[in-house]
């Protein structure tokens, strides 16, 4: 019996808000495993969607969390849409990981993502299109480019999605 020829993930490149999305989407961001989100794209994602941080914030003071990991959250209150918060810094500000580590952390993460996702979807549960941000590159300052090139190393196992949108709000992907 032939092997399956592994497949890389693909990334699909889109100007304009990421919250504005269809119902059921999967709005995915970098994070701390501190339970902060107060700097960069972290802000308007407390400020559009308090539940979801509630729980980031509780399952991170809850149990010391790894990076490399990623909690999803299933839509809550009036949102209808889920949040994939990646962990890939244990720390925020000064005290962030090295790019290295964030970016060893990104794959891992993503990796884990998409496992969550064929678990959602093997319960039954509603799961759109994945929708990201340009991950890494503001407060974590790791630039783009690098963090594009772990993304596209990411090997999708059978069952699991295989396209991410990479939403940036002036389109600027140079």
């Amino acid at each position: 019996m032939a092997k399956r020829a592994l497949q890389a993930l693909s990334l699909t490149k889109h100007s304009g808000d990421i919250f504005d999305a269809p119902d059921h989407t999967v709005l995915i961001h970098a994070c701390n495993t501190q339970g902060k989100w107060g700097a960069g794209i972290a802000i308007p994602f407390k400020d559009a969607y308090p539940d979801a941080f509630n729980t980031y914030h509780e399952h991170c003071l809850s149990d010391p969390v790894q990076t490399g990991t990623c909690l999803l959250i299933e839509p809550c209150g009036p949102s209808k849409h889920w949040i994939a918060c990646l962990f890939t810094s244990a720390k925020h500000g000064r005290g962030k990981d090295k790019p290295d580590e964030i970016l060893e952390n990104t794959r891992r993460a993503v990796e884990d993502l998409l496992e969550k996702v064929k678990e959602a979807e093997g319960k039954g549960e509603m799961v759109g299109s994945l929708r990201m941000c340009k991950i890494n590159s503001g407060k974590f300052g790791v630039e783009w480019e690098r963090t594009e090139m772990v993304l596209k190393e990411v090997e999708v196992k059978e069952g699991h999605r295989g396209v991410v949108e990479v939403w940036d709000r002036e389109g600027d992907f140079s």
